[in-house]
């Protein structure tokens, strides 16, 4: 029987291509084999070391907390429970991966008739909100707990093993313990604990492509795992020697060690081999192990091979079936460009010409079309971009003037009890934020403190540090010191690490209710004024001391005056007047003064809202700086 000749053709070209293309295959998958295990042992060794360093700087940064609120207490020590309660919502508010934080006291080391006290703030489960309770009850001896008695014993900080919280913060969790002193003796315990449910989620998230991240702590004991069944359930030396793998053990070992390496194990559960790489979390004693199945690895390799073999019979079917057709060579890329073209017309910039090989000028218009749409959707994309970045900065300070306007005062007096003297206050932002506050509280039950302050600069930068500024100063304003004590305290600690070298002007003063003195100290602010009933304006002296945030040993003067009935104090900032405008220049401290003599009688909201409207015009509504006033009138 004759072999036609396009068969003996077929099989001269197509055996020896397909023998050579079959040898090359081979060279192909063993090669790619040894490169697909090389970069993912190059990459997973990278990954866990980076979630090992991140995971540490968790640790550390949650560590770090709980060492300075330690070292807080050590030189502040608490005199009201209430001053702890907010310390630790404090330090929940602007710590979030802290589950919990607690300040355990040594019985009777508060107070000598409270047995025990560990005021203990928690999240809920979900985050949502918070828990605050005191812990130092019958039921729940704290004392008796690791977390107490690790730092206590060591005389130092440690870490817990993980365990469940029953009774507090009713989760898994570990903790992280930092003893404080008083006169060498331990007066507590500061913790800060750590939800495992919320490191399990975290170490979820982590791209591990088709693997996942397993944490143990000292022990062996699971810390961390997606199958949530292991976690503090098993080790795994338990899990080694449930499913017989002696490798399980060796790597147990060398994690407990806080070695670092590539092995190469059976899965517990199907057998098949996986790689885990390990790395150290210092901070901890943890050890985290990155596992990714080797199937997974390969799977690229197997993905490739295939592809190759199915292109070799593709181009064996087509050699053996070469017909070459001439027909359409020309029409058919200018139906693509058309069909490219009403697509646009719709709206699709994703349209693009493809299957166009010709190298003329259909293949250059093809090319230029392509780069176009390729321009234009980028353009389209950035104002979007754009757009959606400037709308969500606007929402983002809006929200940040309501906070700063919630820690403004929201009650006015008079008080009840009080109807001798009243007091009214405004503020308002050259931009949507201010770096300008004012405050008042009642020192004791017959001293109102008065604060009024300037921060440098505008914008956010001025807002953050007034919102410390306002909250240093009432902290340490008691009833055990003066305004100048107060002044220098507070400017110590804006003194401490301020490297953006901001400052703030304040007026702080003590008013007696009863009989009208005035005890005040002048940090660099601008005088006071006083409107007596008849007519009179006076400045209230000068400063009594620099302005606060630059010299951390700045000493302030207290200095006295009184307030008969009848008068008023106006306290405000040079946002008043230094409001200027080109014909008329600034308002000027006189402009004040003879504003002020002439709404002296005038309700103290009235004479604010007066004043502030007075500026606005001066100015012709313009922004230029901050205006903050505070006003109080004494009865008759």
């Amino acid at each position: 029987m004759k072999c036609p000749i396009r068969t003996k053709l077929v099989l001269a070209i197509c055996l020896p291509l397909a023998a050579v293309y079959l040898l090359l295959l081979v060279i192909e998958y063993r090669r790619g084999k040894e490169e697909a295990l090389e970069q993912m042992e190059v990459y997973l060794t990278e990954l866990a070391a980076h979630e090992a360093s991140d995971l540490d700087k968790r640790l550390s940064g949650v560590a770090q907390v709980a060492r300075s609120t330690a070292d807080f207490l050590d030189t502040f020590p608490p005199q009201e429970e209430e001053a702890i309660y907010r310390l630790i919502r404090r330090t929940l508010t602007s710590n979030p991966r802290i589950f919990g934080t607690c300040v355990a006291f040594e019985p009777g080391a508060f107070r000598a008739e409270r047995t025990r006290f560990a005021p203990y703030g928690c999240r809920s489960p979900k985050g949502e909100a918070l828990r605050m309770i005191d812990i130092g009850t019958e039921s729940y001896d704290y004392t008796r707990w690791d977390w107490y008695l690790l730092p206590k014993l060591l005389e130092r900080p440690a870490w817990t093993d993980p365990y469940f919280d029953e009774g507090a913060g009713n989760i898994l969790m570990c903790t992280y313990s930092v003893p404080f002193y008083s006169e060498g003796r331990l007066t507590g315990v500061v913790t800060a604990d750590v939800s495992l449910e919320h490191l399990r989620q975290e170490m979820a998230e982590v791209d591990v492509q088709g693997g996942y991240c397993m944490i143990l702590s000292q022990s062996g004991t699971i810390v961390s795992h997606p199958r949530e069944s292991l976690i503090m359930s098993e080790s795994i030396f338990s899990l080694a020697e449930w499913y017989e793998l002696p490798e399980l053990v060796e790597l147990g070992r060398e994690m407990i060690a806080g070695k670092r390496g590539v092995r190469r194990i059976p899965d517990f559960e199907t057998g098949r081999p996986k790689w885990a790489v390990i790395a150290p979390v210092s901070s901890t004693g943890w050890s985290l192990a990155a596992m990714i199945p080797e199937e997974h690895v390969l799977a690229p390799v197997y993905d490739r091979v295939n592809r190759q073999i199915y292109v070799l019979l593709t181009g064996l079917g087509m050699i053996t079936l070469i017909v070459l057709v001439v027909s359409g060579w020309i029409t058919r890329p200018l139906k693509r460009l058309a069909l490219a073209t009403r697509e646009v017309a719709r709206g699709n910039l994703d349209v693009r010409v493809t299957g166009i090989r010709s190298r003329d000028e259909i293949r250059e218009f093809a090319d230029t079309f392509n780069r176009m749409l390729g321009d234009l959707k980028s353009s389209v994309e950035a104002t979007i971009r754009e757009t959606a970045a400037r709308e969500a900065v606007e929402k983002e300070l809006v929200v940040a003037r309501q906070i700063q306007t919630s820690l403004l005062p929201k009650v006015r007096p008079p008080y009840v009890g009080h109807a001798a003297f009243s007091l009214h206050a405004v503020n308002e932002p050259a931009k949507v934020t201010a770096g300008d506050f004012y405050d008042f509280w009642f020192v004791d039950e017959e001293r109102l403190a008065l604060v009024i302050a300037d921060v440098s600069g505008k914008g956010l930068p001025a807002a953050m540090f007034m919102a410390v500024a306002r909250t240093v100063i009432r902290n340490f304003s008691t009833a055990g010191r003066t305004p100048a004590e107060t002044l220098a305290i507070a400017n110590r600690v804006l003194t401490e690490e301020n490297e953006e070298q901001m400052f703030v002007t304040v007026f702080l003063g003590h008013y007696h209710l009863r009989t009208g003195e005035l005890t005040y100290a002048n940090g660099g602010h601008n005088p006071p004024l006083v409107a007596r009933p008849d007519g009179r304006v006076e400045l209230l002296g000068d400063s009594t001391g620099p302005l606060l945030g630059v010299l951390d040993e700045a000493e302030y003067e207290d200095r006295r005056t009184e307030l008969e009935p009848g008068d008023l104090l106006l306290l405000y900032t040079d946002g008043v007047t230094e409001a200027h405008n080109e014909e008329a220049g600034m308002f000027g401290d006189e402009g004040l003064r003879r504003l002020v003599s002439q709404l002296h009688d005038v309700p103290v909201e009235s004479l604010c809202q007066h004043v502030l409207d007075r500026v606005n015009d001066h100015r012709r509504r313009e922004a230029q700086d901050d205006v903050t006033l505070l006003a109080l009138k004494r009865g008759g």
